[in-house]
């Protein structure tokens, strides 16, 4: 696995706040129905993703929650349409140090250490949000060659 460092754009994205027990199952159900929701609001309102789903986490998780944002990102010009439960955020210009994991999203976590044994080793600061955009969807593609891009954030 290739870990770069990378310097992105600012970019805007809709969202549902979910903050599942610190579980598989409920974390997958809270991603799904998190997904759902907003892929549902973005049909209602002629909104065209610019991602695949992506959940974001602007926070390190503290006690038996994994609190996220499950959404997709959007073009700057539809950050007005958000209402009720579907939210806006704005990931800022920043340096990210990212890699694609290829596999079960329950190998995620040894990408995440290896970014941040990379970002250490670097003398880079870690820094805030997290996050990933599943590249695959797992329905239709081998979990195992199913393609995520984790980023986090540096300084």
């Amino acid at each position: 696995m290739e870990i770069k460092r990378k310097t992105l754009p600012a970019q805007t994205y809709l969202y549902v706040e979910r903050a599942p027990k610190f579980s598989p199952e409920e974390i997958s159900n809270a991603m799904a129905t998190g997904f759902g929701e907003v892929y549902t609001f973005l049909g209602q309102n002629n909104i065209a993703p610019a991602s695949m789903p992506m959940s974001l986490y602007a926070e390190m998780p503290t006690g038996d929650t994994m609190p996220f944002r499950a959404g997709f990102l959007i073009n700057s010009e539809d950050a007005s349409k958000a209402t009720g439960n579907i939210k806006v955020g704005v990931i800022p210009v920043c340096d990210v140090m990212m890699a694609t994991h290829i596999g079960s999203y329950a190998n995620l976590n040894q990408t995440h250490k290896d970014i941040w044994d990379a970002t250490e080793k670097e003398g880079l600061t870690k820094t805030m949000p997290v996050w990933e955009i599943y590249v695959d969807d797992p329905t239709t593609v081998d979990p195992e060659t199913c393609r995520t891009e984790v980023y986090h954030a540096v300084k």
